[in-house]
Order: structure tokens, then sequence, then C-alpha cells
């Protein structure tokens, strides 16, 4: 029976195969006879590149014959040791992902509960087309409207590094407009002062509120408000209960429940109660954990180092979705923000809140959410 399959298989995947595939790169430059020159053996290209249907051209020409891009939306070419290069219009193609709650084998899963795609594959229940250490590849791709395209002839690929480097080049035309937005610093600057951020818990769900506020200019407060409004008690019921997996938060679970239960009583005596509570139970998990992994206490530079170091470990390919580079600038110029009495400047912010000065406005729905999703990331990020 599973003889049968795999023939019904490779019958759909059926790969043109050249015997002889001499292609070695493209020229980086004009290389006069006898003179020394560049060849690009290895690049990514988008569609979003002026120069990609050059680029594309002569790649694939060879490979495909005349005009290739009339009607091809993928491709992936595999060259052996031997330089038999077997060409795919049809294959198989899944991603390697970091969801958000538990996948059970076989189930459906659904794009609101990725955290992050971290690495792509050319396999399915019945063939592996992912290519071999020492292989050439060539990878066509569409996605959101752009085309994407991957080679590498040098002929000294590493498969795990390479399908998990592809995977960064998917995930970036997957989510284009998103990437798009977040890398404009003003966007990230004014995002993390209002104490906005691609949260975990927002990122597939809710991180295009955060998107359209600030492309109108911060002008709409109502469009916040949904997203605010979008984490009702179900969902966040949903949320926290995982953190009772992660020791350190069910060893706080009591007091850290007291304050989402304050949350979802959706009053102003709620919303003061929760913010209260979660603004210095938030530093105290870091500190313990801190304390665990370095035996000693730290300082406030190093607390928030050392989660945002924790978050580039968890979610360590380049361009993650979940910017744990950036947590670092969102806990010094939000979460720790300093404040001077003096001179009347009290924002909202963990130190404020815990030395009694923050002003009565801090106290709001809004500011304890995000100390909740803020906990939520650290406890992605501490997640072993």
């Amino acid at each position: 029976m599973a003889d049968d399959r795999v023939m019904q298989v490779q019958g759909i995947y059926e790969p043109k195969v050249i015997d002889d595939f001499q292609l070695i790169g493209l020229a980086a430059e004009t290389i006069l006879p006898g003179e020394e020159g560049k060849v690009i053996q290895k690049m990514f290209i988008s569609s979003l590149d002026e120069h990609f249907p050059l680029f594309a051209t002569q790649l694939l020409s060879p490979i495909l014959g005349a005009d290739p891009g009339s009607s091809l939306n993928s491709l992936l070419v595999l060259v052996k040791p031997d330089n038999k290069a077997y060409v795919y219009q049809r294959f198989p193609f899944g991603v390697t992902v970091i969801p958000k709650t538990s996948v059970e084998p076989h189930l459906a899963v659904f794009k609101d509960n990725l955290a992050d795609i971290v690495g792509v594959f050319f396999q399915d229940i019945v063939i592996n087309l992912n290519p071999e250490d020492g292989d050439k590849i060539v990878w066509l791709f569409r996605e959101n409207w752009h085309f994407g395209l991957f080679f590498d002839l040098s002929g000294k690929l590493n498969s795990l590094s390479g399908l998990q480097e592809m995977g960064c080049y998917y995930r970036r035309l997957t989510y284009l407009n998103e990437y798009l937005f977040l890398e404009k610093s003003s966007n990230f600057k004014q995002m993390i002062e209002d104490g906005w951020f691609p949260f975990v818990a927002v990122i597939n769900d809710g991180i295009e509120k955060i998107q359209l506020y600030y492309q109108e200019d911060r002008k709409y407060p109502s469009i916040l408000q949904e997203l605010i409004d979008s984490f009702n008690k179900e969902k966040l019921l949903n949320l926290t209960s995982r953190w009772w997996e992660n020791p350190l938060f069910a060893s706080k679970q009591r007091i850290i429940q007291a304050g989402i239960n304050n949350y979802l009583a959706n009053t102003e005596e709620g919303y003061i109660s929760a913010v209260k509570n979660l603004a210095t139970e938030l530093e105290g998990i870091i500190r313990i954990a801190y304390h665990q992994d370095c035996g000693k206490s730290p300082s406030t530079k190093e607390l928030k180092e050392y989660i945002s170091n924790q978050g580039k470990n968890k979610f360590s390919t380049l361009g993650s979705l979940c910017f744990p580079d950036k947590f670092l600038d969102y806990l010094s110029d939000y979460i720790f923000r300093g404040f001077d009495v003096q001179a009347g400047y009290l924002p909202e912010s963990r130190h404020s809140v815990a030395h009694g000065v923050a002003q009565d406005d801090v106290y709001n729905q809004g500011f304890a959410l995000k100390l909740i999703l803020t906990l939520d990331n650290i406890y992605f990020f501490l997640r072993s």
C-alpha cells in the first residue's frame, strides 16, 4: 500500500532531469577573457527589486528554456554532486513554525496560532525532496503577490541551515506589509513610546490594528480600542492558561491571576488593581529567572538585557516576527522608563507605578493590557 502511494505521488512530482547541469552562478560584473571577475553563487532576490526580471530570466532560462516567466509561479531545482539536476514544477511544501499553543499531529493549524516561521521543507508523508548536504538548489516561490528567488550553486549547502535561511525569505514575503511598517524606524519608535509592540499575542491576531492606527497618524483611538476589546475573557484566559506550565509563573499564579481577574472586572477599580499588581510581578519573574541562571541579583540594566537575550535565543532566526532585538528598547523606553517628579515627567511605567508617583490616568485598561501582553512575551522568551 505504501509503495502504491509512493508511485502515485512520484507521478505527480515527476521531475525534468538535466544530466549535466553546469550553471555555477550569475556574473556580478563584466568579466573580460583572461581577467578576474566575481560570480554570485548564492543569493536571494524578490520581485520588489528592479533587477529581479533580469536575474530570474538569466537563472531560469537555462533550466526551462525561453520565456520561463510567462506562467511560472513556483519551481524547485535540486542539483546533485554528480551535476544531475532534478527540476520540479510541482513539489511538496511546508513551513516549520513556533506556535502559540500546543498543536497535535494531523490537526488543522490556523494562522492566528503562529508566533513565528523559522524554516521551510519540501516533504510530505510520502516523499522527501529536501536538499541534502552538498546539493545545489534553485527555489522560486510566489507569496503575497510577490515572487522570491533563492539559489545556492556553491555546492556547499548545509541542508538544515539552508532550509532555515529559506524560511526567513519566505516569512519576509508572507508578512511583507508588517515588516515594511515595523522596519520604518519612526513607526517602531512611536509604538514603543506609546507602549505597543509586536507582542507574540498580536502576531497574526491584531497587529494589523496597531499598524492601521499608526498609518492613520494616531487620529482614531477607536482602532486601538477595537484591539483592546478583542482581548475578552475567553481570549485572555486561553492566553494566560499556558503561563502556568512554567514553574516561575506557576509559583506566582495566585498573585498574577488576581491581577488578571481584576482586569476582567472591566471597571476603573479593576484596572487600577491590575496595573499595581502586574507591573511589579512582571519584574519579579525576570529577576527570579536571572538569579536562577546567574546566581546573583541583577541591576535593572542586566535584568532588561537578560530577558531580551532570552528572546533572541528562543526566536533566533534573522528577522523573527517577534523582534526580540527590539524588546530591549521596549523595556527600556516604556516598561522600565524613568520618571522625574521635579520636572513633572511622570509617564506610565513600572517605575512610576511601583514608586507611587504615577498620575491617575495611567491606571487604565490599555496600560493594564500592555502589561499582560508583556508578561506573555516574557513567558515565551523564558520557555525552554
